[in-house]
């Protein structure tokens, strides 16, 4: 694959999206790609490697780095190998923090909007907001409130109560983008397969948490936002294989990794 093959995702996914949040970038590596492997210790080589061919600076990932360990998201160790050298790993908050939201992001297709829901006494701006304080979830992903809390089915939903804000529908138009164009681009060699995936998840990390996943009974007719999760879920399985490879490899300064798990991811057993 030419090394500028990956520039329209870098660039209109990544960099194009305004200032780059490095500490999330790394925190979507670590749980994408770390965890799901024992969810044990990374070495910085392997970091920076990713992160290189992400185009992010060697400036930024350190101050990155340094700020998720200051603020006890990860843990920092000399490498064993290599006393000069450092690995990395979620500390219990870090890993506390990102397992409730993969749930979220690596749900099946069809599991996050299917069944009962929760209507609830909340201001979480991720939940449908049907009145003010008032919030409906998918009740599998509904956050624990005190107070008044209604579970059930939705029945019914008039055609012009069918709206989805302009926010909401530029950034599941702009996923579908990605999504497909992986699925039709699928880069081969594995750096590129891992730096495709993670942005790839980076964005659907961001965007499960901010905007909540409509169920066909609430949705616009034909909106295509309902088809996302699948787009999405194929588009990480077309690059799975390579970004495996990758992480299994070794390379200048780091180890290949242990096996992992991620083959079970949305929904699928391999």
């Amino acid at each position: 694959m030419p090394l500028d093959a990956l520039a329209p995702i870098l660039n209109d996914h990544l960099h194009g999206q305004g200032r780059l949040r490095v500490w999330s970038l790394i925190v979507t590596f670590l749980g994408d790609a770390i965890e799901p492997r024992g969810g044990g210790a990374v070495q910085s080589a392997r970091i920076t490697s990713i992160m290189d061919r992400l185009g992010v600076s060697r400036a930024a990932q350190r101050t990155a780095l340094s700020r998720l360990v200051a603020d006890g998201w990860i843990e920092r160790d000399r490498d064993p190998a290599d006393g000069r050298a450092a690995i990395f790993r979620f500390s219990a908050i870090g890993r506390q923090e990102f397992i409730p939201a993969a749930r979220l992001v690596y749900a099946a297709p069809g599991a996050v909007t299917s069944g009962d829901w929760v209507v609830t006494q909340s201001t979480d701006p991720r939940g449908i907001m049907i009145a003010p304080g008032v919030g409906l979830w998918p009740a599998g992903f509904a956050p624990r409130y005190r107070g008044l809390t209604l579970i059930g089915r939705i029945e019914e939903v008039p055609d012009n109560a069918r709206v989805v804000g302009a926010d909401h529908d530029a950034e599941t138009a702009a996923l579908l983008h990605l999504a497909r164009y992986i699925q039709h681009h699928p880069p081969s060699e594995p750096l590129d397969a891992m730096a495709a995936r993670t942005v790839l998840i980076h964005r659907w990390r961001r965007y499960v948490l901010r905007f909540p996943e409509l169920p066909p009974a609430i949705a616009p007719l034909e909106w295509e936002g309902l088809t996302l999760r699948a787009h999405v879920a194929q588009a990480y399985l077309d690059v799975q294989a390579p970004s495996e490879t990758w992480l299994s490899s070794a390379g200048a300064g780091f180890a290949g990794l242990p096996p992992g798990d991620a083959g079970s991811r949305f929904g699928r057993k391999e």
